[in-house]
């Protein structure tokens, strides 16, 4: 990969008035439910609160890139995090982030099949993950009064709490399931006397012990999101552990795998651009970078994960959720105070001519790639 300037150079505009693009239209409901969910094409999901002049519509809204089409699930709440069944492809959860409310979702019926709630005195964070045998639902919880965060183990089923595990840490809010067993969590509170500090940790599931905690030399930054290569290559992104002060910068740390972690600092003029949180990340293995949307800062940064350094950063309006299309030839990110999606290639980083959609709804932090997704966790089961 050619080296790149790292100067104020670095940082590029995406001009959506340069790229043409197309409109989706309302959902049809024509098609047959085993045409639009074509697990080799693209089809993405994302939550979406759209208010109009009479009132605010929550959805998860269900878009197939390859065939520019959508379809809209009318929820009761915003869907921020979702989590597809290792063993049916077709349901869904979702959470809504800081509250509590969750449901799941038949995508072949396109309808809410059942709402639950979180623990007393308790709120989701958002985030959630399947058991490897789908049987159990890891759901990150917080206490509304002492900020401390817990697993809440459900049967996948019932959605009855069978468990309760500490993330030994304040305000949990992202989680991931690695090896089987192994539990990681971000927390990303700081209590008053610094006992408690933003940190990953890893829990084994079956002895319910601490197996390593990470924490970020930058004490300004939290632990927000994350994401994990089957090779252990580790990538944070942070906000500033203080909301208040809108100038303050958040953060993206990378440790390659068996490597030490880095707080990225430079280039500076990158790094004081990234102002507020650092949000949604998407590893692209093939070509070693890793993407990542600032929204408050109206950014994209690229970063080379094995030299743990810039390679592009481009202006764009309010980019939230990020994820690749299924050959891993393009990012596509949601972006616009009117929601847009765009293809930038893997290879050049560069946005793609007549990518952009737009009337998307997806207004989210996150969004996945259902067809990509299903490959991993159910891999022998994609056409079932």
């Amino acid at each position: 990969m050619n080296s790149h300037n790292t100067s104020r150079r670095t940082v590029l505009k995406l001009l959506s008035g340069s790229l043409l693009g197309s409109s989706f239209g309302l959902a049809a409901t024509s098609c047959t439910h085993k045409k639009f969910f074509n697990p080799d094409e693209d089809i993405l999901l994302s939550g979406s609160n759209i208010t109009d002049d009479k009132s605010l519509q929550n959805a998860l809204i269900v878009i197939n890139l390859t065939q520019s089409k959508k379809r809209i699930i009318k929820t009761s709440f915003f869907p921020h995090g979702v989590c597809i069944d290792p063993n049916n492809k077709y349901r869904i959860f979702c959470f809504e982030k800081n509250s509590t409310n969750a449901c799941e979702i038949n995508l072949k019926s396109l309808k809410v099949t059942q709402y639950f709630t979180s623990t007393k005195n308790h709120t989701f964070s958002g985030h959630a993950a399947f058991s490897e045998n789908s049987n159990e639902i890891y759901c990150i919880e917080n206490n509304i009064n002492t900020r401390q965060g817990a697993v809440i183990v459900r049967n996948s089923d019932t959605f009855e709490a069978i468990k309760r595990l500490p993330t030994l840490g304040l305000s949990a809010n992202d989680c991931h399931l690695i090896e089987a067993q192994t539990l990681v969590i971000s927390n990303t509170g700081r209590s008053e006397s610094d006992f408690h500090q933003p940190s990953l940790v890893y829990i084994d599931l079956e002895t319910e012990k601490l197996l390593k905690r990470i924490k970020l030399d930058d004490k300004n930054l939290n632990c927000g999101h994350f994401d994990i290569t089957e090779k252990g290559d580790l990538v944070i992104a942070s906000a500033p552990v203080s909301s208040l002060d809108e100038t303050l910068s958040g953060g993206v740390s990378i440790q390659p795998a068996n490597e030490k972690l880095t707080t990225m600092t430079q280039p500076e003029p990158v790094i004081k651009r990234m102002t507020g949180e650092a949000l949604s990340i998407t590893i692209n293995k093939q070509y070693d970078i890793v993407a990542v949307t600032h929204p408050q800062a109206n950014l994209l940064t690229f970063w080379s994960i094995t030299q743990s350094r810039i390679i592009k950063a481009y202006g764009i309006e309010n980019p939230r959720g990020i994820c690749q299309t299924l050959d891993g030839k393009y990012f596509v990110v949601s972006y616009g105070r009117t929601p847009a999606i765009a293809k930038i290639s893997s290879k050049m980083m560069t946005p793609v001519a007549d990518s952009i959609v737009r009337s998307t709804l997806a207004t989210s932090d996150h969004m996945i790639n259902w067809s990509a997704i299903i490959r991993k966790i159910m891999p022998a089961r994609i056409y079932d």
